[in-house]
């Protein structure tokens, strides 16, 4: 399950990531970027379930009950994660970034360049995938044997 983890968690994260980036390309004058962030995280919510359940769980029979137990972990993840994303553009995280990399001669961007939501992302991906992966292993892991002779 230690290896499996991270496969599962980069064919998720290449995902989401893709489609963040594209759905905030398409809709970033139109709508906040933490609205985006919620509708992308839950139409992905399905896919990312399954990718872990085939990788690292094995595939639960039934598999309805199963999508609907994670699902509070999507909803809890995704309300996380739209706090963040909101929280990063308010105080403006990526162009601070962009700033500190600038100063540091490590980043150089053209004045009609943007850096874009990229920095903001990567921070939200990993405080989503930290309290993912903990919810996901506490909710689909094998009861103990000690709690099973407790019953």
């Amino acid at each position: 399950q230690a290896v499996r983890f991270p496969i599962a968690g980069a064919v998720n994260t290449t995902i989401f990531m893709t489609s963040l980036y594209l759905a905030t390309a398409a809709f970033k004058e139109s709508y906040p970027v933490s609205t985006i962030y919620s509708v992308v995280s839950m139409l992905c919510f399905p896919t990312g379930h399954a990718v872990s359940s085939l990788v690292v769980f094995g595939w639960p029979k039934p598999y309805l009950p199963n999508l609907l137990m994670n699902l509070p972990i999507g909803i809890s993840a995704t309300a996380v994660g739209t706090f963040f994303t909101s929280m990063l553009d308010n105080i403006e995280f990526d162009l601070k970034c962009v700033q500190i990399l600038q100063y540091a001669s490590l980043m150089v961007l053209e004045e009609e360049q943007e850096s874009g939501n990229m920095f903001s992302s990567v921070l939200v991906m990993i405080i989503t995938g930290l309290w993912g992966y903990v919810l996901s292993v506490y909710v689909n892991s094998a009861p103990s044997k000690k709690h099973d002779k407790e019953l």
